[in-house]
């Protein structure tokens, strides 16, 4: 019995001493987590030249260099949020109209105007998917499921969201009050969601992009439905 517990003993190998944690070693973590040295950025440049290419790549090929899609589209929402936090300037991501007679739905709308444009990534995953719902509609020859669409609107819509941060961050740095450049960024934004969809089903072919704008068109309006029949559904509950 002794003779096994100093062999266990002598068996343990040295543990091996840690490094001190400094600023080095916190850079290099949050770059770890974020994949800065690849991955994020590289996603990011791609988006921007050859949407279409980088994900039937991940989907069919090589998913080990681009950023992971939900995982892209959160820090694309996080770093959106945290531009327009910093710079205390009001966004609403995606709002109802709360002109009502009726005190309860405008209590409710309100608060689903919110919550929408607190939690900006997942109400962009909800919409991703919505869309997606569309695209699988009007592209279901191309074979792809909706779940792999969904990867799809991930990364467009996640690059949306960093389009509009890059427009309204001089914004909120020279503090201008010119709406101008805020639409711009915003038109820039929506049209390259048109494009990039349209660019994965087939660069060359005119009717992939107008059917990629109505796509995106019908998930943006059923997705505004489904947050009208809450208000109903909340109103009749009674619950504010």
């Amino acid at each position: 019995m002794e003779n096994t517990e100093e062999n266990i003993i002598t068996n343990i190998e040295p543990l091996k001493e840690l490094k001190r944690i400094d600023g080095h070693y916190i850079s290099h973590e949050i770059k770890h987590l974020l994949h800065l040295e690849s991955g994020f950025i590289f996603t990011v440049k791609q988006l921007f030249i050859r949407p279409g290419k980088l994900v039937r790549t991940f989907i069919s090929e090589d998913r080990s260099k681009a950023t992971k899609p939900v995982v892209f589209l959160i820090l694309s929402a996080t770093i959106f949020t945290v531009i327009f936090h910093f710079f205390h300037m009001e966004w609403q991501f995606f709002g109802l109209d709360q002109t009502t007679e009726n005190t309860a739905q405008y209590s409710t709308k309100k608060a689903i105007n919110n919550w929408t444009s607190s939690h900006i990534g997942y109400t962009s995953l909800a919409i991703g998917f919505l869309i997606a719902f569309w695209i699988r509609v009007f592209f279901r020859k191309h074979g792809y499921n909706i779940y792999e669409i969904t990867v799809l609107l991930c990364y467009s819509i996640g690059q949306l969201l960093l389009i509009i941060a890059i427009f309204y961050f001089p914004v909120g740095v020279f503090l201008l009050k010119n709406n101008i450049i805020r639409e711009i960024g915003v038109y820039i934004g929506f049209f390259y969601v048109f494009w990039s969809v349209g660019q994965f089903f087939g660069e060359k072919k005119i009717i992939n992009y107008i059917k990629s704008t109505i796509c995106c068109f019908l998930g943006a309006l059923s997705f505004r439905l489904i947050l009208n029949l809450l208000v109903i559904i909340y109103y009749q509950l009674g619950i504010k």
